[in-house]
């Protein structure tokens, strides 16, 4: 009976510690449907000024993975136009690679959905569009002909509509210039 104690007491342990860890970092995120109907607030309430939400993207990153590496100050987020440099000037945030590469999107869907923020810019675009990349799964693209991962995002624009649980491939046509990065 002595022997089956001790196991048990140890399992019980690391199971309470292996929870307390996943609550703790899911503990600052908010959901990725309630950035999305925020997100569409923010834009029905601004619609004759598409600008009022272009900070949404930001916002969102840092909300989705509980972060405020783009957060002001005074409480703003970066407008979207300023992501890829913040990004590329921390040390806080990695290179992964291209995403012409299937490993580097293999990389970043699993990064993500072990929890750590990920993010994929149009490094080729004047406005440096971010996407975020979120728990879910690759799926395959016949456009693209790579498993691209799961997706969100915030156009500041009209048009295309914001979306979330899309692949990768819907925000961008081809996957020339687009880089990912992680959150170390």
């Amino acid at each position: 009976m002595k022997k089956l104690k001790f196991p048990l007491l140890l399992a019980l342990y690391l199971f309470s510690v292996g929870c307390s860890s996943i609550e703790e970092k899911n503990k600052n995120k908010v959901a990725i449907t309630e950035l999305l109907a925020n997100f569409q607030i923010c834009k029905e309430e601004n619609d004759s000024e598409r600008r009022s939400c272009s900070h949404y993207t930001s916002e969102a990153i840092c909300k989705y993975n509980g972060i405020t590496d783009f957060q002001n100050q005074d409480g703003s987020y970066l407008d979207y136009k300023e992501l890829f440099t913040a990004i590329t000037d921390s040390p806080m945030w990695k290179f992964l690679g291209s995403a012409e590469d299937q490993e580097v999107l293999n990389d970043a869907q699993d990064l993500a959905n072990r929890g750590f923020p990920v993010v994929c810019v149009n490094a080729d675009d004047k406005h440096k569009f971010a996407v975020l990349i979120i728990e879910g799964a690759c799926a395959q693209s016949g456009k693209w002909k790579l498993n691209c991962p799961n997706s969100a995002a915030f156009f500041p624009s009209k048009k295309p509509e914001p979306y979330i649980n899309k692949t990768l491939n819907y925000a961008f046509k081809k996957p020339k210039g687009l880089e990912l990065f992680v959150k170390k």
